[in-house]
């Protein structure tokens, strides 16, 4: 039996050269991003050819083809810039709507919302059980010195692992839990990192999985799944020196149903200004949850350490403790599409949903 590749609606047989059997199937999602860019214009733009190189260079794979894949493509193709809380949903009912006829998948998207993107699938499809691995590029695959062959091959390797069953990101090598992993830098060999949970896995020669940082799934637990956007406008908030309470006013009333604030330190801020505490009451006593999370890349909130997080607390701030600012914004956005009541908010805030909480951090 040979490897199979669908494309969309179109199955195209490999010729037979006495490959080994199919042993699973997987989903290759291209949402667009630098991964597939080509030259435009005015710059890199997405290509929709990129769905079709894929599959031509799976072929040429022959260590590859003892799996089926099935290739598929999100319309319109975007800049992952371009992502909004609809791009999340709609690749997580995509997927959901193959479940039952594959063992994992790969999700090919732009680096800059890439982490707000697994962070969101983390929660739409939480208990799905099955590896759904996120990867893309810093320079497009067509190009020389493109580090795009090197993220796709570790994420199929990721993605024919039957013992990861979360949402990860792939990439140089390292494999990463999605809702905890963070973008680090523009250039190859760097691109994310994970601050607060060690790496599943690295790839050097083949790959090696940390099978006590995997995320753990009750067996009896039931998949979630994935709705349509809802109506939700959920925020985020970088508190900074100088910061205007009506900035905060602002944010309050462009996202009624909350925001992130971005919190210095372990979760303090400008309390002595009367102006900011007044506009953070007036914000939260709307029932607008506001949700705070640590600036430092290695921080968490601890509301009781100083006064100034202290009085942040008391205007209403929840405390998002190592919450990463995309993992919360998901996180609340999730929360708040699923019609929970805002009394809940703060409560399932705090507790771990997919691994994007330390308990003991709480």
């Amino acid at each position: 039996m040979v490897g199979k590749l669908s494309v969309g609606r179109l199955s195209v047989n490999k010729p037979s050269v006495n490959k080994p059997s199919v042993n699973k199937t997987i989903l290759i999602l291209n949402a667009g991003g630098t991964i597939g860019m080509v030259a435009g214009r005015s710059g890199l733009v997405p290509s929709r050819r990129f769905t079709r190189q894929i599959e031509e260079w799976l072929g040429r794979r022959d260590e590859l083809n003892c799996n089926h894949y099935v290739i598929d493509a999100v319309e319109p193709l975007i800049d992952s810039a371009n992502a909004e809380p609809s791009t999340w949903h709609g690749i997580a009912r995509r997927i959901w709507s193959k479940r039952d006829r594959i063992d994992g998948v790969v999700v090919l998207h732009g680096t800059d919302t890439l982490a707000y993107t697994a962070g969101a699938l983390s929660f739409l499809l939480v208990n799905f059980g099955k590896p759904i691995i996120l990867t893309g590029a810093q320079v497009p695959f067509s190009l020389p010195g493109s580090d795009g062959e090197a993220n796709v091959r570790g994420a199929l390797a990721c993605a024919v692992d039957a013992r990861i069953r979360e949402v990860c990101i792939y990439f140089d090598g390292r494999l990463l839990r999605g809702n905890r992993a963070r973008k680090w830098s523009t250039q190859s060999g760097d691109g994310f990192f994970s601050p607060h949970w060690p790496e599943l896995g690295r790839i050097e020669t083949k790959l090696r999985i940390a099978a006590s940082a995997l995320l753990s799934i009750a067996p009896a637990a039931e998949p979630a799944k994935p709705g349509k956007a809802g109506p939700i406008s959920v925020g985020l908030l970088k508190l900074y020196p100088g910061i205007s309470d009506r900035i905060i006013s602002a944010a309050g009333d462009a996202h009624p149903d909350g925001l992130v604030l971005e919190l210095y330190g372990s979760g303090t801020g400008p309390a002595k200004s009367k102006a900011i505490r007044e506009a953070l009451r007036a914000v939260t006593s709307r029932r607008t949850p506001v949700v705070g999370v640590s600036q430092c890349v290695r921080g968490r909130v601890t509301p009781d350490t100083y006064a100034a997080s202290r009085a942040f607390a008391e205007c209403g701030v929840l405390n998002g403790y190592d919450l990463t600012p995309e993992a919360a914004l998901t996180k609340l956005s999730y929360l708040r599409n699923s019609a929970l009541p805002v009394e809940r908010i703060g409560v399932e805030i705090a507790r771990p949903l997919a691994g994007e909480l330390t308990a003991d951090a709480r």
